[in-house]
């Protein structure tokens, strides 16, 4: 039998029975633990969360964190978390160096999570092949709908834009990029912003894909009255009130229906105010946030997904309602316009911010008055997810790159 080759994984977000980052760290780490001896360096938060799982792995687990105190400062003061971020990856990165000292059998490193294009990791610590992403970074909301988002919104977004552009020219990234001899990306966008130096050894590969594909749902047949539904952290960015205003085109053009808003945050009260002020209190509701098991009841039930995101990597929301079967209307960017296929539903073209809400509620009525297209579409998107959005798939994608890696076949 021949053995497996022995690989680091860095992985700040790592945890079992988990979306987002956290689940994105788990299952690349399961699917890349088929083909090689995986080592996983995470966080020691997660260690517990890992060891109670009751999971069966053949991986290894490293823990590392900073003190307690940088601990509770990150989610107290702006872009903490980055900050952290960006001092663990500093000391884990000198754990690894100290790991290799007593143990050279490593073939390669790749730093899997938190994966965005300006938080660069100190690939420069380390002598072995290097692998960097999934990564995002690269979608910038246009300065038109910017501008109505308020002044917090458009100095974060002044400084996300800042990051991102000295990425580009900071001695630490482009060191780090000229040693990666793979960068792993998870939108056509940041894809862009990569290409031109770099095109030999980019490979782009979604971040997301359903845990088992085995338990999709039955195609739907829409409802008379129409059931859309919102699912996320309502930050402005995210695009909800774009959603609402949409829906309200859609009550207007002579719709019926109901909205439903899963998730909170601090663009909630600016979504009920307009609520109110267009008497849309019948048709509109906003439940809070709720568990996975209650997104999927509402999702059971719904029509439609209304998910109108300026940036977003590879959406959770977006895969978990095309597995139910749910058309998706989305912005025609970053992830979304990745995941949704025009036989999937309608992107939206980031004209402007009146003719988006307009484009939304013809959509939603197109839907609402064509029940074979609506089916048509409910059909695709489980064929969708079923296809390309499962982990064996992903295991696969990420094989081939370390297989070119490890053969030195990538020269750029």
């Amino acid at each position: 039998m021949v053995k497996k080759k022995k690989v680091l994984i860095v992985c700040y977000a790592c945890e079992p029975n988990r979306s987002s980052e956290p689940g994105v760290g788990w299952h690349f780490s399961k699917e890349i633990s088929k083909y090689y001896d995986v080592t996983v360096l995470t966080r020691r938060n997660n260690k517990e969360v890992i060891e109670s799982s009751g999971e069966e792995t053949n991986i290894d687990f490293l823990y590392c964190d900073l003190a307690g105190v940088l601990m509770k400062l990150k989610n107290k003061i702006p872009f903490g978390v980055q900050i952290y971020y960006y001092l663990w990856q500093l000391k884990a990165y000198f754990q690894i160096r100290q790991l290799f000292k007593t143990n050279s059998e490593f073939a390669l490193v790749h730093h899997l999570t938190f994966g965005v294009s300006f938080n660069v990791p100190p690939a420069f610590l380390i002598n072995k092949p290097f692998i960097w992403g999934p990564i995002g970074g690269g979608d910038f909301i246009p300065f038109h709908f910017l501008k109505k988002m308020g002044g917090a919104m458009m100095l974060q977004e002044t400084i996300y834009f800042l990051l991102n552009k000295l990425s580009l020219i900071s001695p630490s990234a482009l060191i780090t990029r000229k040693k990666a001899k793979a960068i792993v990306l998870r939108t056509s966008s940041v894809y862009n912003l990569f290409r031109e130096k770099h095109l030999k050894k980019l490979f782009l590969i979604s971040e997301t894909a359903h845990p088992d594909t085995t338990i999709l749902n039955q195609p739907k047949n829409i409802h008379n009255e129409v059931m859309l539904i919102c699912v996320g952290r309502l930050m402005p960015h995210k695009g909800f009130m774009y959603a609402l205003k949409g829906f309200h085109e859609y009550l207007r053009l002579g719709g019926y229906g109901k909205l439903i808003f899963l998730g909170d945050g601090p663009l909630q009260s600016k979504l009920q105010n307009y609520v109110k002020k267009y008497q849309l209190d019948g048709q509109v509701e906003f439940k809070g946030f709720v568990t996975s098991a209650v997104v999927k009841e509402h999702l059971e039930e719904s029509d439609i997904l209304l998910h109108p995101s300026f940036r977003d990597g590879g959406s959770w929301s977006i895969m978990e309602a095309m597995a139910h079967g749910l058309p998706v209307i989305c912005f025609d960017t970053s992830g979304p316009k990745g995941m949704v296929s025009e036989q999937c539903g309608f992107r939206i073209p980031l004209s402007n911010s009146k003719q988006v809400a307009q484009d939304i509620g013809k959509s939603i009525l197109f839907l609402r008055n064509n029940e074979k297209v609506y089916n048509d579409m409910s059909i695709n998107c489980i064929a969708r997810i079923k296809q390309f959005y499962n982990w064996n798939y992903r295991g696969e994608e990420i094989k081939k790159v370390y297989e070119l890696v490890l053969d030195n076949k990538i020269n750029g």
